[in-house]
């Protein structure tokens, strides 16, 4: 079995990963454009699936980036303030999604206000997740991308096929 550097494996994981998190980015919006015509029950229970999926997917996302992959940004970029950035945003991202998850949205009718209070954090939620994610490829991908590929364990060169 080939072996590949650990940089092309945590690419190839940041890219599946931010893919499904980008359909992520489709739901929030999708929830806040039709969050004012939902009664209570319904908006509540909507936001609540979104927000237990979001949780699922993005919180196992975030630590495992924190765990892994940013400690070797830190390494390929010789400095550990690579990506202290992205894990301030991290800090940030959970806020919001704990302020989503706190939101009362009243009875059977909610009212216009909270709706709008909701609209509101998700089309936030839904910017610096966004953002995010946009830097993260920027600055990941960019240093896993140049990291060099390693040495074939049979001492020969990769050569790239004719097309």
């Amino acid at each position: 079995m080939p072996q590949y550097p650990v940089a092309l494996v945590e690419r190839h994981i940041l890219d599946r990963a931010h893919r499904s998190l980008e359909r992520v980015l489709a739901r929030l919006e999708t929830t806040a454009e039709v969050a004012g015509t939902l009664g209570g029950p319904e908006l509540a229970g909507t936001v609540r699936t979104l927000l237990d999926d979001v949780d699922a997917t993005l919180r196992a996302h975030m630590a495992w980036e924190e765990q892994v992959c940013y400690p070797e940004t830190d390494r390929l970029a010789a400095t550990p303030w690579a990506s202290q950035v992205l894990r301030l945003q991290h800090d940030q991202i959970s806020r919001l999604l704990d302020q989503l998850r706190a939101a009362d949205l009243g009875g059977a009718e909610p009212h216009q206000r909270a709706v709008s209070e909701l609209r509101g954090q998700l089309y936030a939620f839904h910017a610096i997740l966004g953002s995010h994610l946009e830097q993260e490829e920027r600055a990941l991908l960019g240093l896993l991308v140049a990291e060099p590929a390693a040495p074939r364990a049979d001492g020969l060169e990769e050569v790239e096929p004719r097309r």
